[in-house]
């Protein structure tokens, strides 16, 4: 674990790759010392934080850490635009391959077909990795893991 208390072992961080050129934000992070479960969320879009506008969000979790159920419930929810659809309706997954760390990566795939929003789920070797996006193909995202948080903003409170 380094001094955020957020790297325990097998658990790495994933972000959208250098490439991306808007606003690069930690959402959230939690580390329960009991189960060593330990979880990050990402944002990448506007700073200010618009679900209407091109965005990424990007959730990794420790392996059998419930957040990750909890991080895809909240994506899909959004994805469901509540009062519309209900989540016993979502349509079946499709595959879609998302490059991390130069490697090709399987993960699922949901669509709304109404608008362009998206959410997706994966493995990299013991992380979890939640995604869900807007006007931006899956298929295209390229991930990387990060050793350190410099590179993003945080909106609500200092990570030390």
């Amino acid at each position: 674990m380094n001094d955020h208390g957020l790297w325990t072992e097998g658990f790495s961080i994933f972000a959208v790759d250098a490439g991306w050129p808007e606003s690069r934000q930690v959402m959230g992070h939690g580390y329960d010392q009991v189960t060593g479960d330990v979880h990050m969320s990402l944002w990448f879009g506007s700073p200010y934080y618009d679900y209407q506008v091109e965005h990424i969000n990007v959730v990794s979790v420790s392996s059998g850490n419930a957040e990750a159920g909890k991080a895809l419930e909240r994506a899909l929810a959004m994805y469901c635009h509540p009062g519309e659809e209900s989540l016993d309706s979502l349509p079946a997954s499709e595959p879609v391959t998302i490059t991390t760390d130069g490697n090709s990566t399987p993960f699922e795939l949901w669509r709304n077909s109404a608008n362009r929003y998206w959410v997706a789920r994966g493995r990299v070797e013991s992380t979890e990795v939640v995604l869900s996006g807007y006007e931006i193909e899956p298929g295209e995202l390229s991930l990387v893991r990060l050793s350190d948080l410099t590179s993003l903003s945080n909106p609500f409170e200092s990570l030390r």
